[in-house]
């Protein structure tokens, strides 16, 4: 099994209260100790709804689920973690010593230390500033509530935008980019990719089998989740291979279409709805 990129454990779909590394890092930890993760929510000071979204959100970063949960809901079942997450767990902790020499080089040389009086902050205006600032800094946030991880399969150029076909696992993702992207990004076969998809953009159908659709993407799943607000409601769907899609649709929609955790449902995703994001 290759070990967990430094790139991947660091990635994140959205800024929340809970920090990227260290916090999520602790989550997994928690779920590991407490075998659920509604527990381990509790023992980080989280909602059940928080410590789910991180988990899932960890999950959608990988090839292979972290987390695995068992069926039981808020207040039964359980989870557990898998090698992966062990894995994980294990390659933060011993990054964390090495980065943690390499801040303190990094914070002589960048920002100025006592060490170093002379030097002087190269990258900020406050004397205090250094590595650890700047790593935070250059950390990618966006807005998007999808970040799936995965593989570019291939690419169909055009005269003016390219198609890029991401192997997600278990399904594929098709993203219309420009081709002038493509080379400004590098993107090649191969290559690790991140699409950000708004949970807006994120249309649903109800029923299996294949439908007849102009939507570019169309990913069959089960809904594991809805939550309900005045207007709108937000549905999680597994679409296979540990990874989830989040749709925001309006609460009569929802009820016309009678989602519910168990129900077969289809998220249909135009492929200009999709952004690419490279570490």
């Amino acid at each position: 099994m290759s070990p967990p990129t430094l790139s991947a454990v660091f990635s994140h779909a959205e800024p929340r209260p809970m920090q990227v590394g260290e916090s999520r890092i602790r989550l997994l930890e928690a779920i590991r100790d407490h075998g659920s993760i509604a527990a381990a929510g509790r023992a980080m000071g989280l909602s059940y709804k928080g410590a789910w979204e991180a988990a899932t959100a960890l999950n959608n970063l990988f090839a292979r689920p972290l987390v695995v949960a068992r069926p039981g809901g808020r207040h039964g079942g359980g989870a557990e973690l898998t090698a992966q997450g062990l894995a994980v767990i294990t390659a933060f902790r011993r990054l964390e010593g090495a980065l943690a020499v390499l801040a303190g080089d990094l914070d002589r040389a960048l920002g100025g230390s006592p060490d170093t009086p002379e030097t002087g902050p190269l990258l900020s205006d406050n004397p205090t500033a250094g590595a650890l600032d700047l790593m935070r800094r250059l950390s990618m946030q966006t807005t998007a509530r999808n970040a799936l991880r995965g593989t570019i399969a291939h690419l169909i150029p055009g005269t003016v935008n390219t198609e890029v076909v991401i192997d997600l696992g278990d399904a594929r993702l098709t993203a219309v980019v420009t081709n002038g992207s493509v080379r400004s990004l590098g993107l090649d076969g191969g290559g690790e990719v991140t699409a950000l998809i708004k949970a807006s953009f994120v249309m649903l159908a109800v029923g299996e089998g294949a439908l007849a659709t102009s939507a570019d993407n169309h990913l069959p799943g089960t809904v594991t989740a809805r939550h309900d607000g005045p207007v709108n409601s937000e549905i999680s769907l597994d679409i296979g291979g540990g990874k989830t899609l989040v749709a925001i649709v309006t609460r009569d929609s929802a009820e016309r279409l009678e989602l519910a955790p168990g129900i077969a449902a289809s998220a249909l995703i135009e492929a200009h709805h999709i952004i690419l994001a490279l570490d």
